[in-house]
């Protein structure tokens, strides 16, 4: 009996599945799109119960396009868009819509960091160039703007991130995702106690 092997590929604009054979065959693909919420402010919010539906739905169409069993797909992997901010609670729940990479919001924020650590510095430390693009300024905007979303504030995740807890109860990332939060010291490799001084950010969030 053949087994599978399941990718998900949450973009900005909806996720890719797509199944293959262990040995590397491609067997389906599907897309599924959902919403983005971009408003004035450079502001752009995506509800990621949209991320967990597409997932799912594209998962079931690949298991009734391909006529297999669920339990014939070995593994699952993910990828998705960085650089987000999705707030969750103890549970797992979100607190608010995800502030996505496009959010540049927190350009305030951004040039408060620069105030205290130049970019050449910022650059050597983290290996990003310093911008409001990355997760610590949006967090930093939203402890600023929406001080009661940073206190129910758990823990900050990207968008497969949210799709792993979901799947395992597990809060958790990897390290190319971690290194676009703006704060992970790669040499390390872990939070950095100097940006998260500068950030005004709770290392366990």
């Amino acid at each position: 009996m053949a087994s599978y092997l399941l990718a998900h590929d949450l973009g900005t604009s909806g996720n890719k599945a797509t199944l293959f054979t262990t040995d590397g065959v491609l067997v389906e693909s599907t897309v599924y799109s959902y919403g983005l919420n971009v408003s004035a402010g450079h502001r752009a919010e995506q509800n990621a119960d949209d991320w967990w539906r597409a997932v799912c739905e594209t998962t079931r169409q690949l298991i009734e396009k391909a006529g297999i069993a669920p339990s014939d797909i070995e593994a699952v992997s993910f990828s998705g868009h960085m650089m987000g901010c999705l707030c969750v609670d103890r549970d797992g729940v979100p607190v608010r819509d995800s502030l996505i990479w496009a959010d540049l919001r927190s350009s305030a924020e951004e040039e408060r960091i620069r105030q205290q650590i130049s970019d050449e510095a910022y650059y050597y430390l983290t290996g990003q160039r310093l911008s409001a693009s990355y997760s610590a300024p949006k967090l930093m905007w939203l402890k600023e703007h929406e001080p009661e979303t940073y206190r129910k504030t758990y823990k900050t995740l990207n968008a497969k991130d949210y799709i792993i807890l979901r799947l395992t109860g597990k809060f958790l990332t990897d390290p190319s995702d971690a290194s676009g939060v703006g704060l992970m010291d790669i040499k390390k490799p872990q939070w950095s106690d100097e940006l998260l001084e500068i950030c005004g950010l709770a290392r366990e969030k």
